[in-house]
């Protein structure tokens, strides 16, 4: 049986590659290699709680991939990054830009101290020349923590609300929520589509959804919330709205499997608007396509896999399984790898445990909460 490739299968489909020029920097062939070992410790954002660092583990590579842990907490936590991204930091990053740092479960407030748990756990940091540096300070300017702007709340993306920057990074802001828990806060850079100047919605007709709890939503003006928060309004200027992206719909590329990220698989373009692509996993129901933003670090250019040194998932049935071990999960297409309780499983063999089942496919996150124990 001939091996699947992706110019045969360019050429049988009748539909191009996303073009290379279509992708960010962070989305394209990367430079360099991924330099980083198991077991090496870092610091890093909680993806769920954007606005904690976090003190974390390397806990598996796969290509320019690797897999972070939490110290201290339960494996379903952990989470996949690239190599090169802007959400890791090395070891005492906290402490030299002042953020806090919240330390692994077990440590009380003030007590955590790298040099003494890196030797109580023999441990290594991992080298400060594995992490990407912005050469220049990039701080995007005019913005200034604790102004106010416009958001889109990406959570529930028909909603444009009241938000602060609450803070910057090299060149990316967070992005929060007045009144809302941190949950829905994220980082953007300032060309981001999803950010607004204050009084946007009001000059383009657009409903502005109120802080929840505001004593007189009706009455909502910002004149008038600026001077009750003693804040400012982010200027206008600061806003470096980029173009709309170029993807196209029929085009193809490799993402990042939302249920199971452990996998890549091949993917085509199945929808677009302004800042998002939906996304098709080729040969897979309509069930289980998803909308990512454009600019996310988990779509890749065709041949990202291979260049990387990554596996590819095939489209489905374009090959036969090759030598699958012992029992196969019922759900078509599975080969039973990876399981609906997060990374800490490797394989499933039942419904139950299947990422793709129809019983999970529509269930919303059911880990507890990481840092209150309490299911979100």
């Amino acid at each position: 049986k001939k091996v699947w490739n992706w110019v045969s299968y360019l050429e049988e489909e009748r539909m191009p590659a996303a073009p290379l020029k279509l992708f960010r920097e962070y989305q394209s062939f990367p430079q360099g290699r991924n330099g980083f070992k198991v077991g090496m410790k870092l610091e890093g954002l909680d993806p769920e709680h954007p606005s904690r660092f976090c003190v974390l583990t390397v806990a598996e590579v796969q290509g320019y991939r690797m897999r972070l842990h939490f110290d201290g907490y339960p494996g379903c936590y952990d989470f996949w990054v690239n190599a090169d991204s802007s959400d890791i930091h090395p070891v005492g990053w906290c402490e030299k830009t002042s953020h806090k740092l919240l330390p692994p479960k077990g440590f009380k407030e003030g007590e955590f101290n790298w040099t003494s748990y890196l030797k109580n756990c023999k441990a290594q940091a991992a080298p400060k020349s594995l992490f990407k540096t912005l050469g220049t300070p990039v701080t995007p300017s005019g913005f200034r923590l604790g102004m106010k702007l416009e958001a889109v709340d990406k959570k529930n993306p028909s909603l444009m609300c009241v938000a602060t920057i609450t803070d910057m990074v090299d060149n990316r802001l967070l992005v929060h929520f007045d009144n809302w828990d941190e949950s829905y806060d994220y980082w953007c850079e300032a060309s981001s589509p999803y950010i607004r100047p204050v009084g946007y919605c009001q000059e383009s007709g657009t409903p502005l959804t109120t802080p929840p709890g505001y004593k007189d939503p009706k009455a909502f003006t910002w004149e008038k919330y600026l001077e009750e928060t003693n804040s400012q309004a982010a200027p206008a200027r600061a806003f470096k709205l980029r173009p709309a992206h170029g993807f196209q719909v029929n085009m193809k590329l490799e993402a990042v499997d939302r249920r199971n990220p452990i996998l890549i698989r091949v993917a085509t373009i199945v929808d677009k608007d302004d800042h998002r692509i939906k996304i098709h996993f080729d040969g897979w129901d309509r069930n289980y396509d998803f909308w990512v933003d454009a600019d996310s670090p988990d779509v890749h250019p065709v041949g990202w896999c291979a260049k990387t040194g990554h596996a590819l998932q095939v489209p489905l049935g374009a090959a036969d399984r090759v030598g699958t071990v012992g029992q196969v999960c019922p759900t078509p297409g599975c080969h039973g790898i990876g399981h609906v309780k997060g990374p800490r499983y490797g394989t499933h063999y039942t419904l139950v445990g299947c990422p793709y089942s129809d019983v999970n496919l529509n269930r919303e996150n059911l880990l507890q909460n990481r840092l209150s124990g309490e299911r979100p």
